[in-house]
């Protein structure tokens, strides 16, 4: 099979997966939401997809039958904290690939041996604590080794230019917010603010895909052509780099970027917990705590399908990896 064809059979897929997944969570959580709870629901989630096209989907479902009154735009919503959720996942995928390459390659290369077990059992537990009582300890631990605004010139809560409530562990000691700045300035405090959450939110993925590269590699340091490569007198470092790890680059690289969906989901609880004001502070901010408020179904269907492509298209990636990677699935697929 072609590549052209290969990925207009996903895209379709993916069309097909996008069309069940809209209209089941449109007419759930419409049941039991307002405006549209005492309204027919198909009739309803029709007029949902028609927006979609001519651009009433967009905006806010609340007040829109209010006559004279002109719905506030979604996307001022949902832009802004798409860019920060984007910007936080971003920086913990580049240190998940880095990471996880020499946790990887460090274990391969003394397999059996104490640094192996070592790097085993804190991939382990990296990846048995959950993201958000992970971003907690990380705070605490900012807090404690520095002081109460965060770790260095690290803050532990925040966005550049907007000020964070107190809550949790840090009630009443949150870091203060200065200017966000412009241009390279904002860029350098958008760096010092996503330190934190990107760590939080990549330490876990670290243990899970390094131990993927791990089992990748020992498996490839086994096979008859690194014995070859042995043979011919090349050095450890050369094999397990130049060899091996090339071999796993398939398996490496198609597991992590299919994983995107478990990422994105970590983000949304490291999002809150550092309020970063992203796409998870939106989300629970969407179903009140106290009291009765509406809730906006057609800002929810937005961040679930947005939600909904990223996992797909991150999907498709991995599977494109996996074909460049690996001559034999390319081979199989022709």
């Amino acid at each position: 099979m072609s590549l052209t064809a290969f990925v207009l059979r996903r895209v379709a897929l993916a069309a097909a997966v996008l069309a069940v997944f809209s209209s089941l969570t449109f007419l759930f959580f419409a049941a039991k939401t307002q405006p549209l709870a005492s309204h027919p629901l198909l009739p309803a989630y029709w007029d949902w997809v028609r927006g979609l096209f001519t651009g009433s989907s967009y905006h806010s479902l609340i007040g829109s039958g209010i006559d004279g009154f002109v719905p506030p735009s979604l996307w001022a919503r949902v832009v802004p904290a798409l860019g920060r959720t984007a910007a936080l996942v971003g920086a913990a995928l580049v240190l998940v690939v880095v990471f996880s390459l020499l946790v990887g390659l460090a274990a391969a290369r003394w397999r059996g041996a104490a640094p192996d077990l070592i790097l085993r059992t804190g991939t382990y537990v990296a990846w048995a604590v959950p993201p958000f009582l992970l971003g907690l300890l990380v705070q605490q631990v900012a807090t404690t080794l520095s002081d109460s605004h965060g770790l260095g010139p690290f803050p532990i809560a925040g966005w550049p230019g907007s000020c964070p409530a107190a809550i949790g562990i840090n009630s009443g000691t949150i870091t203060p917010c200065p200017g966000a700045g412009h241009g390279a300035t904002f860029a350098l405090n958008v760096l010092r603010y996503i330190t934190l959450p990107g760590l939080t939110l990549a330490l876990g993925f670290i243990g899970l895909h390094g131990r993927y590269l791990r089992s990748a590699l020992v498996e490839a340091l086994d096979a008859p052509f690194i014995t070859t490569a042995r043979a011919k007198g090349l050095s450890e470092r050369r094999v397990l780099v130049r060899h091996a790890l090339r071999a796993s680059l398939a398996t490496f690289m198609g597991v992590m970027l299919s994983d995107f969906g478990a990422v994105f989901g970590a983000a949304l609880a490291v999002d809150w917990v550092f309020q970063l004001q992203g796409l998870g502070t939106v989300f629970i901010r969407l179903f009140p705590t106290e009291g009765f408020a509406p809730i906006d179904t057609y800002l929810l269907q937005i961040m679930f399908m947005l939600t909904a492509c990223f996992v797909l298209a991150f999907s498709l990636l991995g599977e494109l990896a996996t074909r460049w990677f690996d001559p034999r699935v390319r081979a199989e697929q022709t």
